[in-house]
């Protein structure tokens, strides 16, 4: 079943209006008293709302056109149409945002610098002053192979 949308009556002189634009698309789902297309005159802008539910079917008048009252703006088809013309939105996805690395603490220069043990025993084994070995580890820790580096 289809529904006309018409020009209402604009008031006691005026005769014609102006479609400003449509709320709604053609394809698109309408509440009943929702409005679907906004008309101007000289004296008033007011919004057109759709006596039924459904879908928009057509639009027979653009925006910019001059319009006199009971002429049909468009139409709205509800019922079995309306469920088959009703637009499916397809899943929109959205990019994933990249994971932020977390900033590494800069250790404190007067505190002793960490170091795992295994590298304490590799730098024990070389001989090697672990006061020089800049640590890559975790806050900054001297790893294994960090001192396998120096």
């Amino acid at each position: 079943m289809s529904y006309e949308i018409k020009v209402p009556a604009l008031g006691e002189s005026i005769v014609e209006a102006t479609v400003a634009r449509w709320l709604k698309r053609a394809g698109e789902a309408v509440a009943a008293g929702e409005a679907v297309v906004e008309l101007e005159t000289d004296k008033v802008n007011l919004e057109v709302a759709s006596d039924q539910a459904g879908v928009i079917a057509a639009i027979t008048k653009g925006e910019g056109d001059v319009v006199a009252v009971g002429d049909v703006l468009g139409s709205v088809s509800s019922g079995d149409a309306a469920v088959v013309a009703a637009p499916v939105a397809a899943p929109v996805a959205t990019p994933a945002a990249a994971p932020v690395a977390a900033p590494t603490p800069t250790p404190d220069p007067r505190l002793p610098t960490p170091v795992t043990p295994v590298a304490h025993r590799v730098a024990a084994e070389h001989a090697l002053d672990l006061s020089g070995v800049p640590g890559s580890g975790p806050g900054g820790r001297v790893t294994k192979e960090d001192v396998l580096k120096a």
